[in-house]
This record gives C-alpha cells, sequence and structure tokens, in this order.
C-alpha cells in the first residue's frame, strides 16, 4: 500500500464533478477519502500505465469520508502541476467493504 501526495490540490470541473454526482458522491467527500479525513484509514494502490513512451499512473483509494460512507475512487496525479484530479468515485459494494474492513480493523 502506497499513500497519494497530500501536497496536492484537488482539481475538480464540470465533467469529473457530474461524473461523481452521478454515482452518489460529492467532491468534498472524496477530498475527505484522499486526504484521510475519514472516520476509517485510507488505503490506496499505485497502478503505473504506458502509453508509448509516457507512464502514468493512478490511485485506487479505499476508505471513508469523515460522516462514515464507504467510497472507492480513482486518482490521477498530476505533481508537475500540483493536483489531482478524481477520474471516477463511488460507494463501496458489499463485498469490497468487507474486504477493506478486515484490512483496517485490528
Amino acid at each position: 500500500m502506497t499513500r497519494p501526495d497530500p501536497e496536492l490540490e484537488p482539481n475538480w470541473d464540470e465533467d469529473n464533478v457530474s461524473h461523481i454526482t452521478a454515482h452518489g458522491i460529492r467532491p468534498y467527500q472524496v477530498e475527505e477519502l484522499y486526504y484521510g479525513e475519514g472516520i476509517y484509514p485510507p488505503l490506496a494502490t499505485k497502478n503505473t500505465r504506458s502509453k508509448g513512451s509516457a507512464h502514468e499512473y493512478r490511485y485506487r483509494l479505499w476508505g471513508s469520508d469523515a460522516a462514515g460512507t464507504f467510497i472507492e475512487a480513482v486518482i490521477a496525479p498530476f505533481p508537475d502541476f500540483k493536483i489531482w484530479r478524481c477520474v471516477t468515485a463511488f460507494p463501496m459494494s458489499a463485498a469490497t467493504k468487507k474486504l477493506y474492513l478486515r484490512r483496517v480493523k485490528p
């Protein structure tokens, strides 16, 4: 597991906001997950994708917001621009939530 860069700022626009709101998630909830402000700690994996000679990576995050909503999100960081963008976010499925809670509970 890894941790996204807390120094990066979120970058929201009409496209990514409308995409996640269609899944019932609001931008502030994703921000709480990203910055670890939720009731449960975030878990993250870093996935690298190659497109020709270019390499990009994304984080898959699992965790909760401050109200306890369990969320799964995909984040694309752009450290050169000091921002991150939410690609998608949605409520965790029951199966994913069960696996997540096994990992984070002592």
